[in-house]
């Protein structure tokens, strides 16, 4: 139906083909009626003919009159058609143009969508930010209420006194890793000295018993000499000088 009604003409636009119709499809056009058969002719033949041609002028203006009247419907008609094309080719060539639009609208609109929601995200992350920098506030603003802290100015002084018991601090591990390095060192060496110690009272025990139990085998090889003197002697005398250990 709306198809219907898009499509239809206009009764303006409709009048020239329904004169054109009515003149060349009514019953009294022109086009159907034949010549007028002119009656037996009276006795005065020049009143006759004077009659014949009078109805053919008129029927010959009357043709004229009709054919001028279809050149004129015809005109109409064609600039009717010229200006129902044009006004055609112009809807056309709106539609293209709001299609166009229409794209171009649903895609401003889609991009508008999309940066709504980036723009709610953001806000959100804001909300969030601005929250927490709230409570930030609340926590600097409790503590710098508070009649217990000292001024600034005191605060500074302290500070820069703890950075220079930070740095004799400092400078104390470095002093104690360098002593004890040294001292490590010198561990070192009076441990080598008390080895090297240790290696000479050895080989000079050694050495010692070594002397002593070459003593001890010429002795032996002296009483042996000796016989029974050496071995009276020996009975006898049992308090003589010690034996060496």
């Amino acid at each position: 139906q709306d198809l219907i009604h898009k499509s239809r003409l206009l009764p303006i636009e409709q009048r020239p083909f329904q004169r054109i119709t009515k003149r060349l499809l009514a019953p009294e056009s022109l086009i159907y009626a034949r010549p007028a058969q002119l009656p037996t002719p009276p006795p005065d033949g020049a009143t006759g003919d004077s009659e014949g041609s009078d109805a053919r002028a008129a029927q010959e203006a009357a043709r004229q009159q009709w054919r001028t009247d279809m050149h004129l419907d015809f005109a109409a008609l064609e600039d009717n058609i010229t200006r129902i094309q044009l006004l055609r080719n112009s809807n056309e060539a709106e539609r293209q143009r709001y299609a166009a639009e229409k794209l171009r609208i649903l895609s401003t609109a889609q991009a508008i969508r999309e940066n709504t929601s980036e723009l709610r995200s953001q806000l959100e992350e804001a909300q969030k930010t601005l929250a927490l920098r709230k409570t930030y506030d609340e926590l600097a603003e409790k503590i710098t209420s508070n009649r217990m802290l000292k001024p600034r100015e005191d605060q500074a002084a302290q500070l820069e006194k703890l950075d220079a018991e930070i740095h004799e601090l400092e400078e104390e591990s470095r002093v104690y890793k360098r002593t004890w390095a040294e001292r490590r060192e010198q561990f070192g060496k009076i441990v080598d000295e008390g080895r090297q110690m240790l290696r000479l009272i050895r080989d000079e025990k050694e050495e010692a018993e070594r002397k002593e139990g070459m003593d001890g085998d010429e002795d032996a090889d002296t009483g042996a000499e000796g016989g029974p003197a050496s071995v009276r002697g020996e009975g006898t005398s049992q308090a003589g000088t010690p034996r060496p250990d």
